[in-house]
């Protein structure tokens, strides 16, 4: 199957929220759930801010969905990122963060995820940053699997990054340098 990958345009929202509700709903009940849930997060209220911010990227079969990824130069993936999580301090310059690497149910074990990745780290190096890093919970193997494959190395396992009321205590910190 042939994907495409483009930046979001306002009009390609309702798109990013229809595919973060079938992946919430995918992953209800699974245990390596990041904490996604339809009345809470992802939103698209996230998908805007990154698209407004010209980094929401997505992944196209024809005009279906198969999946999406946020990029920000914070680490805090909410849509007021205020307060970056404390263990990380201030975005840094030469960093994005991604944010919300979504892959549509429909189109798992796909190559979506690997596609979107390696679009983030172009985009990122056109703008000039020297690396992209991410936050992912500890318990959530298939995603930190598929991270590690796409090049990134854990900088730091136990980050708080304020979730422990969800459930989500510790993260590892992840970072793949761009060449």
């Amino acid at each position: 199957m042939k994907f495409t990958i483009q930046a979001a345009a306002p009009k390609d929202l309702p798109l990013a929220a229809s595919l973060y509700g079938a992946v919430c709903d995918s992953l209800a009940g699974k245990p390596y759930n990041p904490g996604w849930t339809r009345e809470g997060f992802p939103t698209v209220e996230n998908a805007e801010k990154y698209q407004q911010e010209g980094l929401l990227l997505l992944a196209m079969d024809g005009s279906a969905v198969a999946g999406s990824v946020g990029l920000t130069p914070n680490p805090s993936a909410e849509a007021d990122e205020s307060q970056p999580p404390a263990s990380d301090g201030p975005a840094q310059d030469g960093l994005w963060y991604i944010h919300v690497l979504a892959v549509h149910p429909d189109y798992q074990r796909q190559g979506v995820g690997s596609l979107l990745l390696a679009a983030a780290g172009e985009r990122a190096r056109q703008a000039g940053m020297r690396a992209l890093r991410l936050y992912v919970w500890e318990h959530n193997a298939p995603a930190i699997r598929a991270y590690e494959k796409a090049g990134f190395a854990c900088l730091q396992k136990d980050a708080d990054i304020g979730l422990a009321e969800f459930g989500l205590e510790r993260f590892w910190l992840m970072e793949k340098f761009l060449s």
